[in-house]
């Protein structure tokens, strides 16, 4: 391998995203005592994807280009509003969820609407460990494969 050679920005974000979704397979699938193949495809959870993805990428292009570089300041621009928009929109909207099937459950004549409104409880929410678990992730990722 060259000496100039390294891998790219984006193959090192996509590798952190497919790390960590194989991180939360193994650790909810040893929790649950079975195989959880659909948590390869969801964001939500320990460690979430959208934390990892901004951790990542802010930490590879600091490595890369500087604190300073218009690059490294976007990439934090990015990763500060996913960051906001896991942690604030995703909880409102899981409190949304609730306040709706509570709401279906308690109306005398729901009938078919209980099951079909229960099917949209599901946990979407990030918590905040979920996020810094995955800002963690993200970081530590860049720092191993950043100067790859």
């Amino acid at each position: 391998m060259p000496a100039t050679w390294r891998l790219d920005l984006w193959v090192i974000v996509v590798l952190a995203v497919a790390g960590g979704q194989v991180f939360k397979l193994v650790v909810y699938s040893a929790t649950q005592r079975r195989l959880e193949l659909g948590l390869l495809g969801q964001s939500a959870g320990l460690p979430s994807v959208h934390a990892a993805v901004g951790g990542c990428l802010v930490t590879a292009c600091a490595l890369r280009t500087g604190w300073r570089s218009p690059e490294t300041s976007v990439a934090l621009v990015f990763a500060v509003i996913t960051v906001l928009d896991a942690v604030r929109v995703r909880s409102a909207a899981q409190q949304q969820r609730r306040v709706v099937h509570d709401l279906v459950l308690l109306a005398p004549d729901s009938g078919p609407w209980r099951r079909r409104v229960a099917g949209y409880l599901d946990i979407v929410a990030h918590t905040p460990t979920h996020v810094a678990a995955g800002l963690i992730w993200g970081f530590l990722f860049a720092l191993a494969l950043g100067a790859v």
